[in-house]
């Protein structure tokens, strides 16, 4: 029972470091997921820029794939998603505006077409960690009040949570092991030591065991000197006959 009691303290103390590296945890991955969100909305936002240029000067005549080549062949996708330290989109696209009124495309967006939070298009919550982000953001042609198109950027965050685990994971190892040291630490220093006190303490209980030993010793003593020995309790004056031989 004193062993499993001792097992139950350690592995509750072992559950709130856990805990605590945990919610650290949790706290610099939200963080990086809001700078993320930041970026991506940055990076929408050049993107719809040059798609505002782009379909200015080329109305009508190119699809959204050949404003993608275009844009890769002069700046490249993959250098604007490095400065703005944004890990690879898992989508990025324009959508027209008359797509999404025909309902040819879902673009997750509302009537003026800007993000609609509420559309089950812009959530996939698989769990905690493994879920997207959508950007969007409209890009206009002119002095037209109406958007031509949107750009959306879709980024997953399990980039995100390896990327907190390659920074910080031996930061969390080394933290783990001080407070499981501290905890030790405390444990010792609150440990409650033996009570010298002759009546109650370690003195008592080590007093009555040394009379205990002393008490069976000194039985087993009185116990061999009154069992009788055959070979000691001849008289000294009796001769045996074999000795006259």
């Amino acid at each position: 029972m004193y062993f499993l009691k001792r097992l139950i303290v350690i592995v509750l103390v072992q559950l709130l470091i856990f805990s605590f590296i945990f919610t650290l945890f949790v706290f610099s991955f939200n963080q990086r997921r809001e700078v993320s969100k930041n970026q991506s909305k940055a990076l929408a936002s050049v993107i719809a820029e040059q798609a505002s240029n782009y379909f200015e000067e080329n109305n009508n005549n190119f699809s959204s794939k050949d404003f993608f080549n275009f844009l890769d062949d002069q700046i490249g996708v993959q250098k604007l998603t490095n400065a703005f330290n944004v890990n690879p989109p898992e989508l990025l696209t324009v959508y027209f505006r008359s797509d999404i009124m025909k309902g040819i495309v879902n673009a997750g967006t509302d009537d003026n077409l800007n993000k609609d939070d509420d559309s089950p298009f812009n959530k996939t919550n698989k769990f905690f960690f493994n879920n997207k982000y959508v950007a969007i953001k409209p890009f206009f042609i002119g002095t037209s009040d109406m958007p031509y198109g949107v750009v959306r950027i879709e980024t997953s965050n399990i980039p995100i949570l390896t990327e907190v685990l390659y920074n910080n994971g031996l930061f969390y190892m080394l933290l783990f092991l001080i407070l499981n040291n501290q905890a030790f630490l405390f444990y010792l220093w609150t440990k409650k030591k033996k009570s010298l006190d002759v009546d109650t303490g370690y003195l008592k209980e080590s007093s009555l065991g040394s009379i205990k030993i002393m008490h069976k010793l000194l039985g087993d003593v009185i116990q061999d000197h009154k069992t009788p020995n055959t070979k000691n309790n001849k008289p000294a004056n009796v001769l045996n006959i074999d000795d006259k031989k």
